[in-house]
């Protein structure tokens, strides 16, 4: 009669563990059931024993299988012990991220104006002409790559880097106050997000970045195509650097 109420308990046991789904608690039970069997049951039943422990062994194994967690490793919204994952919250941003990270030297090394253009984005319009220009204080020296005609005989700006000098350069606010006037920009809105490049601090905004090099002299980097994203303008931005300081 032992030995039946023993297994009769094993069967509820079994029962639970399929039920339940949970991995870790199947061989505890499963290690219970058997020390039970093992003190209730006389030297005669050791054959039905030795069953009873085999069919909480499968039942163990059925319920691990079925209930087994993922084996992808925690996403960043997952603590390692949840189940289930969390999602992270989305932020809205306007500019992305501008950082600059170590590049390897480009083939063919440009000049500007005192400034070594490191990178350019492979594919951008093969037409480059150089201007030079003045406004009020500010001398202007800029690089374009365009690239057309197009079918309605237009041309396109791909990229623009321009070196601007002046005395009213005196940080980068300054240099931002500039630009908003000479470029039409809202002054609360546009090129909020810092930008620390290598020779000094600036802004960016979507489509451009500019910086202070030194006081009085500035670089700003335009992408005006729909082929150069974000992250090729920085990597651009972020290989121009100041080889002749001004005097």
């Amino acid at each position: 009669m032992q030995l039946i109420k023993g297994a009769a308990v094993s069967g509820v046991a079994i029962a639970a563990l399929v039920a339940s789904g949970t991995a870790a608690a199947p061989s505890a039970l499963a290690a219970s059931s058997a020390a039970g069997l093992a003190a209730a049951a006389p030297a005669s039943a050791t054959a039905s024993s030795t069953a009873g422990l085999a069919a909480v062994a499968l039942a163990s194994a059925a319920a691990a299988s079925v209930s087994s967690p993922s084996l992808d490793p925690p996403s960043a919204g997952r603590s390692p012990t949840s189940s289930s994952p969390s999602a992270a919250p989305l932020t809205a941003r306007t500019v992305p991220p501008a950082v600059c990270r170590p590049a390897p030297p480009h083939r063919h090394r440009q000049w500007l104006d005192g400034f070594l253009l490191g990178w350019v984005p492979p594919g951008i319009g093969p037409m480059v002409t150089d201007f030079e220009y003045e406004l009020d204080d500010v001398g202007f020296r800029s690089r374009v790559w365009e690239s057309g005609p197009y079918p309605d005989e237009s041309y396109r700006v791909d990229l623009q880097v321009t070196v601007m000098r002046s005395p009213s350069f005196t940080d980068e606010s300054a240099l931002r106050e500039f630009l908003v006037e000479y470029l039409e920009r809202d002054p609360a809105a546009w090129a909020t997000t810092a930008f620390a490049h290598p020779d000094g601090p600036g802004f960016a905004d979507i489509g451009e970045l500019f910086w202070l090099a030194a006081p009085g002299v500035a670089v700003r980097v335009f992408g005006g195509g729909e082929q150069l994203d974000f992250r090729d303008l920085t990597r651009t931005a972020c290989a121009v650097r100041q080889v002749v300081p001004m005097e």
